[in-house]
């Protein structure tokens, strides 16, 4: 498995190594910064007791934990269960989880409690599916095809306009913008 990357709130490596060293019982001041600068002297030393100490880590009560679904599908969360944890994958709604975990007969347990064997399934089921980044690009690639062909939906895009029939006289200010004010316009 691996594990994502901390969120704006975490804290360096190196506070962490020393406040554990710390609360671990280190006897002086001496010993504890004797004992960071042995661990900082070698970037691999620290590299191992990150990835040795991440699994349990948290900041700030922000749980540093996921699990890598890999081939470009994402991260999926460890702490909820599998159907709830594959809709985190941008394309995988409610239905298609439970169609993934019904065809793969995994039951819907926790994902921190997935075997390799599991995990393996379902990274292989996922390829048959197109989500995530695969999907986003091709989205792209769909609308910037209408923009070429100058369809009616082509133009909208462009615009910056609702292209699926939605009212724009009071309406559609998340497409529009902020409204401006005109001046000179009288409100009845």
């Amino acid at each position: 498995m691996a594990f994502s990357s901390v969120t704006k709130h975490s804290a360096s490596l190196g506070t962490f190594l020393y406040n554990s060293m710390r609360n671990s019982g280190c006897a002086s001041q001496s010993q504890r910064s004797c004992g960071l600068a042995n661990a900082i002297s070698s970037v691999g030393t620290v590299s191992d007791i990150g990835l040795r100490l991440l699994p349990n880590l948290s900041f700030h009560g922000v749980r540093v934990q996921c699990i890598n679904i890999g081939g470009g599908k994402g991260e999926i969360p460890d702490n909820k269960h599998l159907q709830i944890a594959l809709q985190h994958i941008h394309g995988i709604g409610r239905s298609r989880a439970r169609q993934i975990l019904s065809k793969l007969s995994i039951e819907n347990k926790l994902a921190r409690e997935l075997t390799g064997r599991e995990l393996y399934a379902l990274r292989e089921e996922l390829n048959n599916y197109m989500c995530a980044h695969e999907l986003n690009n091709q989205v792209t690639k769909d609308i910037a095809r209408l923009m070429e062909i100058q369809c009616y939906r082509g133009i909208r895009h462009s615009q910056g306009l609702p292209c699926r029939g939605q009212r724009t006289h009071t309406n559609a200010r998340t497409w529009k913008g902020k409204a401006i004010p005109v001046a000179g316009k009288k409100k009845a």
